[in-house]
């Protein structure tokens, strides 16, 4: 009797043994062949967030950003920094949505966020434009995407 349940407790530990070494080697090799998925496609950003300095030398500056799919939710900080206002505008590439249109008065530091609600706010690629007016724009823009509302 005592052998019979020797047994069956080393039988057991050795399917626990089995089953941590393949569960280990499985979940490492996925995370592998993610990490390759993320690396090698174009349409996929390394940087959830876009960091802007501007530092008055364009009229209208305008720079790229990309929404990640499953990050619907996004906040706008801006600061102004310049003598003149200036109008912020986040626009949908393909869907020609505006997600942000913003005027922002010289010296202000202001917060907008969007989560996903009024307009929605689809995944893809975006043109973040900063109209100046007949100014050049000083100040920073920092743009942040999430899973979670703000």
């Amino acid at each position: 009797m005592k052998r019979k349940v020797l047994g069956a407790i080393l039988l057991l530990l050795s399917l626990i043994i089995i089953f941590s070494v393949y569960w280990k080697y499985s979940t490492s090799l996925k995370l592998e062949e993610e990490n390759k998925i993320i690396e090698t496609s174009p349409n996929t950003s390394k940087e959830m967030h876009l960091t802007w300095d501007l530092v008055g030398d364009q009229v209208d500056p305008v720079k790229g950003y990309f929404v990640e799919i499953g990050y619907p939710n996004i906040k706008l900080n801006v600061k102004n920094t310049g003598a003149q206002s200036f109008r912020i505008e986040v626009k949908h590439n393909s869907k020609g949505t505006v997600i942000f249109d913003e005027n922002i008065v010289a010296g202000a530091t202001v917060e907008f966020i969007n989560n996903n609600l009024m307009p929605l706010v689809p995944s893809g690629a975006y043109t973040v434009t900063i109209y100046g007016g007949s100014g050049f724009p000083r100040g920073q823009v920092l743009l942040k995407q999430s899973k979670f509302p703000y």
